[in-house]
């Protein structure tokens, strides 16, 4: 509808905002006035039609040259190859201004925002397009210089402040570039502020004031979609201000409650999620509302459609503690829906989640169990929709028990050819490309899914793995969210492969199930902290220290050594079927043969009768793997047994005196 103007309003309090986001209270200025109905559309157009029009006469005065700001602007009925070239000009038009409150300002990042809606076929270029010629910065530069003047002062500031809250919620949805530009300009702070501002919170009956608050929180869940922004988030404490919201019982409020929720999908750390899960019940309602927007004919519920609340659900399913609380929440009705249904996207975010899901061994039996989904995903496997049929058949890998080492599949009758795998998330493939030339110029053959193959070819990956002397892990939050880098790890992790992990991600610590992977192992940082050539010596020397690793030449010179960070022990989720890497002695063979019921009678030889239950699904392999964790990963190791299996401090030096002597 476009922005109500100030004018409209009746009166009430004042307000305004200084350049740090803080609102004051100031009186005698002339401010957003609080109104509960509709707006009045024909004065508020007529005035913005009269803002451009004083505006437009002034328009050269701050720009080198004259500018003709209404053809400018004009982004009707372009062909394909006037529309980025068209934005460009605009983006750098904006760019050029002087001054934000004024009608140019608006009528520009009006035009753009028009775009979105004209051009829906070329959202994702467009948005591409922004982020290449710097919007993201110009845009907050925008909010923060109109936000020192107050955003609610007159509609001079007012108008442009609301288009470019439009455009940033509608171009940041479109494109992961805009958002994580956003998001490097200071984004996540701005917009945590709006949303925990007392006086907006206090006027969200005003319309105005409500649609600063939605949009900050849209434009937070748009960002919290990018895998490497979470520190932002955290360095923010957001998860602090969408708790509020997630908790509200307001129904008035109730979108800003999805929101809040889908951003806490998002963003969660490993360490929170108990807690966040627990108290904002987030899991029931993203299925419930799920279940309403699936039903609806225009497919959404408050505006949001299955696939965005799917693909929060699915970022909660990464995490092991979630997975059966999800299928509790009963999911997978509408996941069967879903995959049942005519929409190739939301069929791909579906069987992404379910194979997310599919890792812990319960749920994927309650998967296979539940009428008609496996013979839907038989269906889908050969869709026409490249992603479907990657992660429809990705999932049916897992689920058919084909990632189990202890599960005979048919060989490919190739020897060990000592190559090196590359395991990596597709979000750093610039990154890996660069490795996999730099390997296969030191003489090393690479095997590496360069196509994002996944689907019906996973048994070649699996082969690979198999035959390689050494997998390359290359980690991130992406690579830790996807089900397909999953799979190749724990692979490798069963097959007790030689690994060596790399970090492609600043501040990022591993944790979930890949944290109880790598455990205490270290790494190199490729994430750009350092200069390329420093990991990549250290990463060579390691390579050279691994027998059956051969090179068809010498790499030459050893160089400096690479900077090695230990990755510290954190608290991670139980990984179902995961199996310790190292060599299994004589003396640990009888453990290993051990039956839960064997478990069961050791701990009462202990007098540990108490932690039995506790200890229901444990057998002699899973007592391996934690005596293992204890000399490589001592501090997770007692954390688990405190936090996780809820042991006391005599209990624990009671069970690790038991254990040593085992």
């Amino acid at each position: 509808d476009g922005p109500l103007s100030l004018q409209d309003s009746y009166s009430g309090s004042t307000m305004d905002v200084n350049d740090t986001g803080q609102t004051t209270e100031r009186s005698g200025q002339t401010t957003e006035r609080s109104k509960t109905d509709s707006p009045m559309k024909e004065s508020s157009e007529s005035r913005r039609e009269t803002l451009q029009s004083q505006n437009s006469q002034n328009s050269t005065s701050q720009m080198n040259g004259a500018i003709d700001f209404d053809e400018l602007c004009s982004v009707k009925n372009l062909k394909e190859e006037e529309l980025l070239p068209k934005v460009k000009e605009i983006v750098q038009a904006l760019k050029g201004l002087e001054e934000y409150d004024r009608g140019e300002t608006m009528k520009m990042l009006k035009s753009i925002s028009d775009t979105y809606w004209s051009y829906k076929g070329h959202r994702h270029k467009i948005g591409d397009i922004l982020s290449e010629e710097g919007f993201g910065e110009i845009t907050m530069k925008i909010l923060k210089t109109l936000n020192s003047k107050g955003i609610f002062k007159n509609d001079s500031i007012w108008f442009p402040v609301y288009y470019c809250f439009n455009v940033l919620w509608n171009y940041s949805d479109a494109s992961l570039k805009v958002a994580k530009d956003l998001a490097d300009n200071d984004g996540v702070r701005f917009f945590t502020v709006n949303c925990d501002h007392e006086p907006y919170l206090k006027n969200l009956h005003s319309k105005n004031v409500y649609y600063v608050v939605k949009a900050s929180m849209s434009i937070l869940q748009n960002i919290a979609r990018n895998a490497d922004v979470k520190k932002f988030f955290k360095e923010c404490d957001t998860s602090k201000v969408m708790l509020k919201f997630a908790k509200s019982e307001i129904e008035s409020q109730e979108m800003l409650r999805v929101l809040a929720m889908l951003t806490l999908a998002h963003t969660t750390e490993e360490e929170e999620n108990e807690k966040i899960i627990d108290e904002t019940g987030v899991i029931d309602a993203i299925v419930k509302y799920t279940g309403k927007a699936v039903k609806n004919p225009k497919r959404r519920h408050l505006g949001f459609t299955p696939h965005e609340l799917i693909d929060g659900l699915s970022k909660l399913a990464v995490n092991d503690s979630n997975k059966k609380k999800i299928i509790d929440a009963e999911s997978l009705p509408i996941f069967l829906d879903l995959l049942k249904g005519e929409f190739p996207e939301e069929q791909a975010i579906a069987a992404k989640a379910l194979w997310n899901l599919s890792f812990d061994k319960d749920v994927a039996t309650k998967i296979k169990e539940h009428p008609e989904m496996m013979e839907s995903l038989e269906k889908l496997k050969s869709s026409y929709d490249k992603s479907v049929q990657r992660n429809v058949n990705g999932l049916l890998f897992v689920l058919k028990g084909e990632n189990d080492v202890s599960k005979v599949r048919p060989k490919s009758g190739k020897r060990n050819k000592g190559h090196v795998f590359l395991s990596y998330s597709w979000n750093e493939k610039d990154i890996v490309m660069k490795l996999r030339e730099r390997l296969k110029q030191a003489g090393y053959e690479v095997w590496i899914d360069v196509e994002r193959m996944g689907g019906s070819t996973l048994s070649a990956m699996a082969d690979a793995v198999e035959n390689a002397a050494v997998v390359i892990i290359c980690m991130s939050e992406k690579y830790k969210q996807s089900p397909n880098c999953r799979l190749e790890a724990e692979y490798t992790y069963q097959l007790r492969k030689d690994y060596i992990p790399l970090m492609l991600q600043r501040s990022y610590r591993p944790d979930g199930w890949l944290g109880m992977i790598l455990g205490a192992k270290l790494y190199f940082d490729f994430s750009g902290k350092y200069p390329f050539e420093k990991p990549w010596n250290g990463l060579t020397k390691e390579l050279k220290s691994h027998s059956s690793l051969h090179t068809s030449e010498s790499s030459g010179k050893d160089g400096t050594d690479a900077p090695i960070v230990a990755i510290p022990a954190v608290p991670v989720g139980s990984t179902p079927g995961i199996q310790r890497s190292h060599s299994t002695s004589s003396n640990n063979s009888a453990v290993l043969r051990m039956t839960t019921d064997d478990v069961s009678n050791w701990l009462r030889s202990l007098k540990l009768d108490g932690c039995v239950p506790s200890f229901a699904q444990f057998d002699g392999r899973l007592l391996s793997q934690l005596r293992m964790m204890k000399s490589e990963a001592a501090e997770y190791y007692y954390h688990s047994l405190e936090k996780q299996l809820g042991m006391n401090l005599v209990e624990i030096l009671t069970f690790t005196e038991g254990l040593e002597k085992l």
